[in-house]
């Protein structure tokens, strides 16, 4: 089975940005989807088609297409399913959901973050109709190089301050933007060994401490530490979600997740082992991305 024609829908949110750099470099033959209301600019040489996102419009689109990529973010997850059911009417060999980031199948991680709860519920739909369509969940960890530099990981760059939760010490599995698009295009690569799997790759499993000492030894500086709990930032993330916050407050959750004592996000041991040897992918460096990230924050100043 080969899947070279790609359409990525949601190519100008956060992953579909990040990554699209290198999805159009590769070797498939990318086409973007956007709504006809959308302004978003795309690279030149970009093959953009806009829809209506009716479902009419876009088994249209996906005629002739062998994979769909959609990237969107949480508080849109429900436009999936109409997204799904026009790959398969169209005919499409694979969907790859918008999962990436956290283990959505582990119930642990759907207690800990119940809106969640929706990318569970397209992944076992998929899983319902995977004699019509294969799928593939890509699971790589938080986005480290863009969530180092955003403070999401508890590092502050302008104050030089580290937040350790619970110790520093928990190990989360993490992969870089460009790490994320290496994985998809291997996937593509690799359509029949990956088809109806849960894939997970990682540029390396870290923890708050070890990231420390590399930023400190990137900037030069001594950085301040303070010493925080996950539950304590797991509830500031509910109560602004419960007042209107939602990115802001869910990005405290999924920090308590990801940093908090339980390990949530460390799959190093997780039913079928990162794929990173079997797709072909080598892991990074935890000092040399740290180093990449203080040199674009400092070009950010």
């Amino acid at each position: 089975m080969s899947l070279k024609n790609v359409t990525i829908v949601g190519a100008s949110g956060n992953v579909g940005k990040a990554i699209l750099p290198a999805l159009l470099g590769s070797d498939p033959n990318i086409t973007l989807i956007t709504r006809t209301s959308s302004t978003a600019k795309f690279p030149p040489g970009a093959k953009v088609i806009a829809s209506d996102f009716s479902l009419e419009s876009l088994t249209s689109v996906f005629k002739g297409q062998d994979a769909v990529i959609r990237c969107i973010p949480i508080v849109a997850l429900e436009q999936q399913a109409v997204v799904i059911e026009a790959a398969i009417a169209a005919g499409v060999k694979r969907f790859i959901p918008s999962e990436y980031g956290s283990d959505s199948s582990n119930p642990a991680v759907i207690a800990a973050v119940p809106f969640f709860e929706g990318k569970q519920k397209y992944l076992e739909y998929l899983k319902s109709k995977q004699d019509v369509i294969t799928w593939t969940a890509l699971i790589t960890g938080p986005f480290f190089d863009w969530g180092l530099a955003l403070g999401f990981t508890g590092f502050n760059f302008a104050t030089k301050t580290a937040m350790l939760v619970d110790g520093g010490k928990t190990k989360f599995t993490t992969c870089t933007v460009a790490q994320i698009a290496r994985s998809l295009i291997a996937i593509l690569n690799h359509p029949e060994e990956t088809a109806n799997k849960m894939i997970f790759t990682e540029s390396f499993t870290t923890d708050q401490v070890e990231v420390l000492a590399a930023l400190e030894k990137a900037t030069g500086e001594k950085w301040n530490i303070v010493n925080a709990q996950a539950a304590d930032i797991r509830s500031e993330g509910f109560k602004a979600m419960s007042e209107g916050d939602v990115m802001g407050g869910g990005g405290k959750v999924l920090m308590g997740v990801v940093l908090g004592k339980d390990a949530l996000e460390d799959h190093t041991g997780v039913e079928g082992g990162i794929w990173n040897e079997r797709l072909g992918l080598a892991g990074e460096n935890v000092e040399e991305e740290v180093r990449k990230v203080v040199e674009y924050v400092a070009t950010q100043a």
